[in-house]
C-alpha cells in the first residue's frame, strides 16, 4: 500500500466530511497514527477498509462535539479568457452539487464519495459498509442518477 497516496485520500475524506483544514489534517493524522500502532492491521486483506474505518470513526466523533464549520470560498467573478468556468461559476457549481449531495442518504454520499473521487474498489467500500460490492455498484448508479437530476433541476 502506498502510504503517501492513501494519505492525500483520507485527507480529503476528512476534508468532504468536516470542512475544515486543520481539523482534517489533525484527523487524517490521527487515522495513520491509530493505524500504525497496531501491527496486526497490516496482515489484514483489506488495509484500506481499516483506514476508512478508523478515519470515519473520528470523523463522526468530530462532528459529534459539534466543531464543523462549513467554508464557503469567496472568489472574484472575473472571465476568463480562454472560456472556462469563472471563479464564481465554480463555486456556484460547487454549493449546487453539495446541495445535491445533501439530497442522498448518508451511506449513498459515501459510496459517491469514496468510488468517485477517492477510486477506492467496490469490494472493500463493500466491506466497510457491510455491503456486496454489486449492491455498491448498484447504490453508486442510483445516487448518480438522482445527482444528475438534480443537478439537471436547478438549471
Amino acid at each position: 500500500m502506498d502510504y503517501k497516496e492513501q494519505y492525500t485520500k483520507i485527507y480529503r475524506y476528512c476534508y468532504y466530511r468536516l470542512r475544515q483544514k486543520e481539523t482534517a489534517e489533525d484527523i487524517t493524522q490521527e487515522t495513520f497514527l491509530q493505524y500504525l500502532k497496531h501491527p496486526e492491521y497490516g496482515a489484514e486483506k483489506y488495509p484500506l477498509k481499516i483506514l476508512y474505518t478508523i478515519a470515519r470513526n473520528l470523523c463522526v466523533d468530530e462532528a459529534r462535539r459539534g466543531k464543523r464549520i462549513s467554508f464557503v470560498p469567496q472568489g472574484a467573478a472575473e472571465i476568463n479568457r480562454d472560456g472556462a468556468l469563472t471563479d464564481e461559476e465554480q463555486i456556484i457549481g460547487r454549493l449546487r452539487l453539495r446541495e445535491a449531495m445533501d439530497t442522498l442518504e448518508e451511506t449513498e454520499r459515501e459510496i459517491v464519495f469514496f468510488k468517485i473521487v477517492n477510486g477506492v474498489p467496490a469490494a472493500v467500500i463493500g466491506k466497510m459498509l457491510g455491503l456486496s460490492r454489486f449492491a455498491v455498484y448498484r447504490r453508486c448508479e442510483k445516487a448518480l442518477r438522482h445527482l444528475k437530476k438534480e443537478m439537471e433541476a436547478d438549471v
